[in-house]
């Protein structure tokens, strides 16, 4: 469910405090940062009792995401449809815009519920059907406090010698993801795709290459900044800084390990004690991708492709003359 509540993220936190934790990770509750405007939203799966006089948005309920509630003034009003209707109840989109105090709003609320929410969904849709909607509210209107801890940049950051970057470039130029691999320094090259810049691949992205089979790292940033070191069988370690929402679970304790698997696919010698430092932290002064890139003896030039810098280096594409690939070069103005 996601709640949108005039109240600060200190008085959600509280009002959630006593939930129990759940078995899936992925259904504890997580509360954003209050906007300017004094809104906050959150993520929660259980039912909560909420002080009477905070004004309200609650998109679904418990088992069912076609369910909107709101309430003003101390007064609550409930909406509800079925996947097979034809059309979102004419007065929700209207309610939501009134009680957040945006009447100007109501044809982007109309358009995002209606686009996620008046369709058959399988049992896995319906768990990511709500975070569509709040994607396709941030996409199209301003003033919302942030909806979710999401990512608006991200890359791969992987290593090999020049015949596996030319193998990738030539890969990448037959395939329809748009991927772009860029050359940062030694064998250290990223992989991203410029017309979507918040989606980045992952290791199975690199399959038809040789030498796929060691850890990559994904950097990313967006409500704060994070990294994730995975591989393509069990490696999975995720990290963020900096993101100012809160989490019912502090995981600091299980991140520090983190620490220890980066060392041991990059290495991380005499820093290895500010690592796991680094790792351990939820906020951090500075920028702990650049911290993290010089623990690791990762180029800093990752960062520059990583947000869009203009003097980054060009990406590398692949040569087709007569029709065939028959090599690499690296891109100068769009001159051959």
């Amino acid at each position: 469910m996601l709640l949108i509540a005039r109240a600060s993220q200190r008085e959600i936190v509280a009002a959630f405090a006593s939930l129990p934790t759940p078995d899936d990770p992925a259904r504890m509750w997580s509360v954003g940062p209050t906007a300017p405007s004094g809104w906050t939203a959150a993520w929660v799966e259980e039912e909560v009792a909420l002080p009477g006089h905070w004004d309200r948005v609650l998109l679904g309920e418990v088992g069912d995401p076609r369910v909107v509630r709101v309430r003003a003034g101390g007064s609550e009003r409930r909406f509800a449809w079925s996947a097979h209707d034809g059309s979102i109840p004419e007065d929700a989109p209207v309610a939501i815009a009134a009680t957040l105090g945006m009447p100007g709003a109501a044809a982007s609320f109309r358009l995002a519920l209606a686009e996620h929410l008046l369709r058959e969904t399988t049992a896995e849709e319906e768990d990511l059907v709500l975070y569509q909607v709040a994607e396709a509210l941030c996409a199209v209107q301003g003033g919302l406090p942030e909806l979710e801890n999401g990512t608006s940049r991200e890359l791969l950051l992987d290593r090999g010698d020049a015949s596996r970057r030319h193998e990738l470039a030539e890969q990448f130029a037959c395939g329809e993801e748009g991927w772009m691999l860029t050359e940062i320094g030694g064998d250290w090259f990223t992989v991203h795709s410029p017309g979507t810049p918040e989606i980045g691949p992952g290791p199975f992205d690199l399959d038809s290459a040789s030498g796929e089979d060691h850890p990559v790292l994904v950097l990313w940033r967006g409500s704060g900044s994070g990294a994730v070191l995975e591989d393509r069988e069990d490696l999975m370690e995720v990290i963020q800084w900096n993101t100012g929402w809160v989490e019912q679970i502090d995981d600091s304790a299980e991140r520090a390990p983190t620490a220890a698997a980066l060392g041991e696919a990059f290495g991380a010698g005499t820093g290895a004690p500010h690592l796991h430092d680094l790792c351990a932290a939820r906020t951090v002064d500075g920028d702990p991708l650049a911290q993290l890139l010089d623990l690791l003896g990762i180029p800093r030039t990752a960062l520059m492709v990583l947000d869009g810098d203009p003097s980054a280096p060009e990406p590398m594409s692949a040569v087709a003359p007569s029709g065939f690939l028959s090599g690499v070069k690296r891109l100068v103005g769009g001159r051959g």
